[in-house]
């Protein structure tokens, strides 16, 4: 008769307890991975990788400007004020003011750009969410396209 070793049983149990219960969280796992929610910046992710180059150069023009836009978030009003120097000497620029919120992309607004005058834009924002916003001024001016960015924290 053959005898066995106690000892060896439990070695071989614990064996294969260990190989299911690893297996288990593996397949816990890939089924937790497919049920999340990956939010990307934008929806359309790979167009907008497409015309970065254009974006460049936008950015370039914007920044060989002598005076540039300025763009300033009044606490007290809960107002952004959007500012075209005199200087540029521009024709009414015509474009949109988006405001992007980093944490959330469903936040995200966007305003046509209607200056006062030839100088001036007052956005009214009542009640925007606490913490960083980045103001995205893209804008044509005779027939030119430029493009600023400026971030800002509401408190």
């Amino acid at each position: 008769m053959l005898k066995t070793d106690p000892t060896g049983k439990l070695w071989m149990w614990s064996l294969i307890g260990s190989i299911v219960v690893f297996m288990l969280f593996f397949l816990g796992f890939a089924i937790w991975t497919f049920q999340t929610d990956v939010e990307l910046m934008y929806d359309n992710y790979y167009d907008k990788d497409v015309v970065y180059e254009e974006q460049i150069r936008r950015i370039e023009r914007t920044d060989a400007l002598t005076h540039r836009p300025i763009v300033k978030y009044k606490h007290a009003t809960e107002t952004m004020l959007i500012n075209f120097p005199v200087q540029l000497g521009h024709v009414k620029p015509a474009g949109q003011v988006l405001l992007f919120r980093p944490a959330d992309l469903h936040k995200d607004r966007t305003f046509p750009l209607e200056l006062v005058g030839d100088t001036l834009q007052v956005i009214s924002m009542p009640h925007l969410e606490k913490g960083l916003w980045r103001a995205k001024l893209d804008w044509t001016s005779g027939g030119i396209e430029y493009y600023l960015e400026q971030m800002f924290m509401v408190n």
